[in-house]
């Protein structure tokens, strides 16, 4: 023991000391990992401020209690050390993960209060934007206002004798001056079927078709004994007319989508006039 005129020894606390060391070891594997700020490293130095304060209560209450002389006390079974040791360790984690759970907890309150106020976000952030629009819209007529008053002041301090003045803003008229297309393109049609027509013709002459015996003797001029003649079945008689009725079906089809056209185009261009 040693000698009362001594001054107050340094008293130690074991348990403490290694909780104290244990949250320490954690502290700098933590610093390794993140910043001074965050939640799991501002948790374990708090536990340890803690620890410092209780060891330095507990110091003092030995410290009245053995009349200012109190021997340091040590713990012989390490098996018992190592056990408070892993405890102090386990709490330090234990107190690291409330921080964490704390934070996340501010974190989901703050998402949540910000999904609540998003759709009222959205609803002004419309406003907002058809206001802008309003105001846009105004301050460009007001501002061709004030270009057209300015050119018309700028017009009549120029000249005093002729008055010129802004009536009307210029305007693109929305049917077309030229062509006039609902003339065109019956003209067109009939450019294309005459034009067929004159094709054939040449063709015809270019390679002529003898089809009897006077053409056959206008083109041998040879004198014909005789002729065979063609006997057509009911099969070939059915196969002509049908193709005569697919001839005139398709000219009268085409004859009346191009009369449709031209009335639509007619109403298109009565409505936009």
């Amino acid at each position: 023991m040693p000698d009362a005129s001594e001054g107050p020894s340094f008293i130690s606390a074991p348990e403490i000391d290694s909780r104290i060391d244990a949250l320490k070891r954690n502290l700098d594997t933590l610093l390794q990992k993140y910043t001074d700020k965050h939640p799991d490293v501002v948790g374990a130095r708090k536990i340890i401020a803690q620890l410092e304060e209780q060891k330095q209560e507990d110091l003092k209450a030995r410290q009245k209690a053995g009349g200012g002389k109190v021997a340091p006390t040590t713990n012989a079974n390490p098996v018992q050390q190592q056990l408070k040791i892993s405890l102090a360790e386990a709490e330090a984690n234990v107190a690291a993960l409330r921080a964490r759970v704390s934070e996340y907890e501010s974190r989901y309150a703050a998402l949540r209060s910000t999904a609540r106020q998003q759709p009222e976000v959205e609803a002004e952030f419309t406003q907002l934007n058809r206001d802008y629009e309003i105001q846009k819209k105004n301050y460009e007529t007001l501002v061709s206002r004030r270009e057209a008053a300015s050119m018309s002041e700028s017009m009549e301090s120029s000249t005093g004798v002729a008055d010129f003045r802004v009536i009307d803003p210029p305007r693109v008229s929305p049917t077309p001056v030229a062509p006039n297309r609902l003339l065109i393109l019956p003209l067109v049609l009939l450019g294309s079927l005459g034009l067929g027509a004159a094709v054939t013709f040449v063709v015809t002459q270019i390679r002529p078709t003898v089809v009897d015996t006077r053409g056959l003797r206008a083109v041998t001029g040879l004198a014909v004994l005789g002729t065979v003649s063609l006997l057509k079945t009911d099969l070939d008689i059915r196969r002509e007319k049908r193709r005569v009725r697919a001839f005139f079906a398709a000219f009268g089809a085409l004859l009346m989508s191009y009369g449709a056209a031209l009335v639509m185009l007619w109403l298109m261009t009565a409505r936009t006039a």
